[in-house]
């Protein structure tokens, strides 16, 4: 089960690029993210099967979702990434 304690504060989202971590069988990455015809930033989460990196998995078994630039934002991407059967 992927915890929100084993992710990072908000602050760190803002200046790095990218986290990334594996719980069991998923792997995922969290940015920020932003639309091009927004000005608005979000989350995006991608998560696919592990046991290999993002680079080397097949985007057809990633799946990605978006979620708002909050706290409340990354506590709903947790929550998706938990139900998730990959």
């Amino acid at each position: 089960m992927i915890d929100r304690g084993r992710l990072l504060s908000l602050g760190y989202y803002k200046k790095a690029a990218s986290f990334t971590g594996s719980d069991g069988n998923k792997c995922y990455k969290i940015e920020r993210y932003r639309e091009e015809d927004s000005e608005q930033d979000q989350f995006k989460a991608t998560i696919w099967p592990g046991p290999f990196s993002s680079e080397n998995t097949p985007e057809e078994k990633k799946q990605v979702q978006l979620a708002p630039f909050t706290e409340e934002g990354l506590l709903e991407l947790v929550n998706w990434m938990n139900n998730l059967d990959i």
